[in-house]
């Protein structure tokens, strides 16, 4: 018999992680409750880390919500988005000071657009090191997915120690995901706030794709309304 559970965080119903632990908790008492060590045995995970997954404490590592969801004789497919959001989440609140609306605005758009108000190449480092962090990136996972600058490189720069370049910027953008016509916005204000950079820049945008064309939609006997693709 499973033995009952600690009782969850006394943090609101709007806590994403203790809801998302709240409904871990209700898969398991839907599969019967079995037992920790039972679940452990189904998956391979351990007593501890299934344990930890319903706690509402501390978000557990996909993986272990995968073995805990599949444990309960459920599909976990469902579950990664949900979990994907309250990792978003957690990475907004710990934004630094100012920079919660700029991570919002590219949580609500999807797009990785440059904030209005990077006037320096400081400013630019700082939304750029925030990018980062919202994509869930250590400095040395951004020198493994795009190889050609160290972790301690990006570090320096991101902090302000070594200016940024449009190289630099351009690989930062790579390992970040950001999308062509994204870069090119990332990539003319570099050159606006470093106008040494501006060839450089220039350069490298000539290697892009083209930016992407908006759809024409044309109703029967109407006119055309731009619309995205």
């Amino acid at each position: 018999m499973a033995r009952p559970m600690n009782p969850l965080p006394d943090s609101g119903p709007q806590d994403k992680l203790v809801v998302f632990a709240a409904d871990l908790r209700a898969l398991r008492t839907k599969a019967g409750k079995p037992t920790l060590a039972e679940m452990a045995r189904r998956t391979g995970a351990s007593v501890a880390a299934l344990s930890n997954a319903h706690s509402g404490r501390r978000l557990p590592r996909w993986q272990t919500v995968e073995n805990y969801v599949r444990a309960c004789g459920a599909e976990s497919s469902g579950w990664r988005s949900r979990w994907d959001s309250v990792q978003l989440a957690q990475r907004i609140a710990h934004a630094q000071d100012g920079h919660a609306p700029l991570m919002k605005r590219w949580a609500s758009t999807r797009q990785l657009t440059p904030p209005q108000w990077a006037r320096t190449g400081a400013d630019l480092a700082r939304a750029l090191d925030q990018m980062r962090h919202f994509r869930g990136l250590s400095l040395r996972g951004l020198a493994r997915r795009t190889p050609g600058f160290s972790h301690h490189t990006y570090g320096a720069v991101l902090r302000g120690d070594r200016p940024v370049t449009a190289d630099v910027l351009l690989a930062i953008l790579h390992s970040c995901g950001v999308q062509p016509d994204e870069t090119r916005r990332w990539m003319q204000a570099l050159a606006r706030v470093r106008p040494a950079e501006e060839l450089r820049v220039r350069t490298l945008l000539s290697r892009l794709p083209e930016p992407r064309m908006r759809a024409l939609h044309v109703p029967h006997g109407g006119r055309g309304n731009p619309m995205r693709p």
